[in-house]
């Protein structure tokens, strides 16, 4: 079975077991099958590498010592992230408070929750490594560190489809059910959502996505995308034997009940067309009162 491709960010590395000669990863590059990364000691880098999806190295040289056109490549990818992020005037100090919730930070930087979320926008929109979600695997205790809820907000700004990208490539994926507000506006991705996690098996998030994005459709505008999750929905039980395509009913119908002066059977008839999933649906509830 496919495994989720991993992130090596602030991953430690000892060489040859000598924990007092480790190297950090800071910058990571993927490609299909492997990762190519730069080790750095402090934040200079000093030795580039190209792993696999287990994390066994396939290839490693010191950069003082030798050099080729993929080492140059990412050697001057992170110099220039490097530059780049020194406009956002985020100190030492100011990130190790961002390490802390809010009620727990000293917050001598009043704008510091500006910076975070503006170097957040920044990575999404380049697809950066990102050092505040390194320095998070590292180092950081807490889920509502300044850090996550920065990248929560971050999140309700930036273009959804390369905010799906990044939380991926960082496998940040507990924060893709956090998009599902963006997603009646750009449809199609949840399509691309949906079978990226199906294609490895990989359906807790999804689950959540969609549990997330019934609880905010328009319950007659968004028509397609209701049938969409459903279908999601049905497939993931037919697989997993799960019930999710009933739990999402009731929660739909309970809106309807709320919301529209429809029925729910009146309201399902108009939103799904597709005459197995009807069937699938009206199975799932055969022993609900239905409206």
């Amino acid at each position: 079975m496919l495994s989720l491709p991993p992130s090596f960010l602030g991953h430690r590395v000892s060489l040859e077991g000598d924990k007092t000669n480790e190297y950090i990863i800071r910058y990571e590059d993927h490609q299909k099958l492997k990762t190519h990364v730069l080790l750095c000691k402090q934040e200079s880098p000093e030795i580039f590498a190209t792993l696999n999806h287990e994390g066994d190295f396939l290839e490693s040289f010191y950069l003082s010592n030798k050099t080729t056109d993929l080492a140059a490549q990412s050697l001057d990818r992170y110099k220039s992230i490097i530059e780049r992020k020194k406009q956002f005037r985020i100190t030492q100090d100011d990130l190790k408070d961002a390490l802390k919730p809010e009620s727990k930070a000293k917050m001598k930087n009043e704008h510091i929750k500006k910076h975070l979320v503006d170097e957040h926008l920044q990575d999404i929109k380049n697809q950066w490594p990102s050092r505040l979600l390194t320095l998070q695997n590292m180092e950081g205790s807490y889920e509502d560190s300044l850090i996550l809820t920065t990248l929560e907000d971050a999140l309700q700004q930036a273009n959804p489809t390369k905010s799906f990208q990044f939380l991926c490539n960082h496998r940040y994926d507990i924060f893709v059910p956090r998009i599902a507000s963006m997603l009646p506006k750009h449809r199609d991705l949840f399509t691309t959502i949906s079978q990226y996690y199906l294609k490895y098996n990989h359906t807790d998030t999804l689950e959540q996505l969609m549990y997330n994005m019934i609880n905010i459709v328009d319950l007659t505008d968004d028509r397609e995308l209701i049938e969409s999750v459903l279908a999601r929905a049905q497939h993931i039980d037919s697989t997993h034997f799960s019930d999710h395509l009933k739990n999402m009913m009731k929660t739909l119908f309970k809106r309807v009940k709320r919301e529209t002066e429809h029925s729910p059977k009146e309201w399902l008839k108009f939103i799904v067309t597709d005459q197995k999933l009807k069937l699938a649906i009206i199975s799932s509830l055969k022993e609900q009162k239905t409206g």
